[in-house]
């Protein structure tokens, strides 16, 4: 929050104040009285009672007087206090482009924070450990990762929680591929192996599944395992499988599934996860709203729609 203002602050500025304020208590609580608001804002108490009338007028916030219980927030709109409090864009760091799960995430995120009138702003990249310090230091206020990542990197990360999504947000059943030559042999075990040391879900899923294999690891960004492959720099690699322009296997690629002990030993890996600071009540307030329970149904959706063009021009990229 902005420094104190003077006690001759502007109405604005002390609406500002007082919608910050509210975006941190919930309904049924009681407001702090007049003479504690002027001391926690700075103003006199006609300011903070006309700031208070205003928001209301708005339909920021409902309140209710009943004397000496004190005053109860009854209604509140999230997206007008929002606005009010001048928060701007909400950052969400998201894991690279590309696969329907994030797309549907995405989209969710987006249409929810929507309906409030809050604009999202996304930023891309790879590492969950990137995405999650974006929020630790407060250059992004909502990450994606794995729950799996989250629980291994929040170790370092005092203060952020997690908003469970559900098993298979994050990698759908049977997403999670080996990506390998079509003529290379199956009982032959890679030499070479793909391994993204950034990613911790990569790191993880690489280990469980060619470990026995004993192979050479070769860094190699999750994203860019099927072109790695095509290119000679490795000879296999987990893959999140994702809509592409020219499918796999008619470019010489052959996919086969993760085996299932593999997933097994990585729990919580399949789990998407909306990551934020515990003590940012505006962006709590802000993710509650969204209607977290269409995420499995979205992403069901755009698979059958990638399903149905078979070989054909996926829709990814648009």
């Amino acid at each position: 929050m902005s420094s104190t203002p003077s006690r001759r602050t502007a109405a604005p500025s002390v609406r500002e104040a007082l919608a910050r304020l509210l975006l941190t208590r919930e309904l049924g609580q009681r407001m702090p009285p007049v003479q504690e608001l002027q001391d926690l804002i700075g103003a006199g108490a006609g300011t903070v009672v006309k700031a208070l009338r205003q928001l209301q007028s708005a339909e920021a916030v409902g309140l209710d007087s009943r004397g000496r219980s004190g005053t109860v927030i009854t209604s509140r709109h999230v997206g007008r206090l929002w606005e009010y409090a001048g928060l701007g864009n909400l950052h969400v760091a998201m894991p690279p482009p590309g696969p329907l799960e994030q797309q549907a995430i995405a989209a969710v995120l987006q249409e929810g924070l929507a309906r409030l009138g809050i604009p999202m702003v996304v930023d891309f990249g790879s590492g969950s450990r990137d995405r999650l310090a974006a929020v630790f230091h407060e250059r992004a206020q909502v990450a994606v990762t794995s729950l799996a990542a989250f629980h291994h990197h929040s170790k370092d990360m005092g203060g952020l929680i997690p908003l469970d999504l559900g098993t298979g947000t994050y990698y759908a059943p049977d997403s999670l591929v080996i990506v390998e030559r079509a003529e290379s042999s199956k009982n032959a075990g890679p030499r070479r192996v793909g391994i993204d040391n950034r990613s911790f879900d990569h790191e993880q899923l690489t280990h469980a599944e060619f470990d026995p294999l004993t192979p050479e690891y070769v860094d190699c960004a999750f994203y860019r395992a099927p072109a790695a492959v095509l290119a000679g720099d490795i000879d296999a690699a987990v893959w999140h499988e994702l809509p592409t322009v020219i499918p796999p296997r008619l470019a010489g690629l052959r996919l086969r599934r993760l085996g299932p002990e593999a997933i097994e030993r990585t729990a919580g890996i399949t789990n998407a996860a909306l990551i934020t600071r515990a003590l940012d009540a505006p962006v709590n307030a802000a993710i509650r709203t969204v209607r977290i329970a269409e995420v499995a149904p979205r992403q069901r959706a755009l698979a059958a729609q990638d399903a149905s063009h078979g070989d054909g021009p996926a829709f990814w990229p648009r």
